[in-house]
């Protein structure tokens, strides 16, 4: 089995404001480092691509996604697909999901506030989940789905899987440390949890 793995790091941060998220500095790295190297050290260095750094992103994340699709060597299996605004990705969540034997597979979180629609109706907390990244896919049946023209602008590769080949996600729990920078008061927030870690693992 191949793995291969897509950083997307070519956001325009329009919702942080000012400087690009990914290109922060996090003790002493840039933000979209992070999950690039944890990556690099599973798959190896000529089995990944940091869309936006090595290569230049699209104009939507799905481009972006695609152009990270072909710039992998063509005979990957599977393919993780990482934010580079969640630095905190461990190696041991990078391998469950490519070890996972699901064609697609992702981490998810129960919600913590009340969602309701737009018209004002609402469901229950408890039968959904916040899904998160990173995710993984068998790498043919992704590029298959993509080649078809059908998805110009997603925000989740577990739906295009779906839509277009009706396979369902296989959905893991997961901890806090997939938190992502999304505005600026969540540097504090990643902060609190970059320090949680470092405790765990000294304990």
């Amino acid at each position: 089995m191949k793995y291969g793995a897509i950083v997307l790091a070519a956001g325009f941060s329009t919702r942080y404001g000012g400087a690009k998220k990914q290109d922060l500095e996090f003790h002493g790295k840039q933000i979209w480092q992070y999950s690039y190297d944890t990556a690099r050290s599973i798959v190896g260095q000529d089995n990944i691509v940091a869309v936006g750094k090595d290569i230049p992103g699209g104009e939507t994340r799905t481009k972006s996604v695609i152009i990270g699709l072909n710039a992998l060597p063509a005979d990957v299996d599977r393919v993780i697909i990482l934010d580079a605004a969640r630095p905190l990705v461990t190696k041991e969540q990078i391998r469950e999901l490519l070890e996972n034997p699901n064609p697609s597979c992702t981490y998810v979180r129960p919600l913590v506030n009340t969602p309701i629609f737009r018209d004002g109706t609402y469901v229950n907390r408890s039968d959904m989940y916040d899904m998160l990244v990173p995710q993984a896919f068998d790498y043919k049946l992704l590029v298959e789905a993509y080649s078809s023209g059908r998805f110009i602008d997603m925000t989740d590769e577990t739906r295009v899987m779906y839509e277009y080949h009706g396979i369902k996600p296989t959905l893991i729990e997961t901890d806090n440390n997939l938190y992502k920078v999304t505005y600026p008061g969540d540097l504090l927030i990643l902060e609190s949890i970059y320090h949680q870690m470092r405790e765990n693992r000294d304990e």
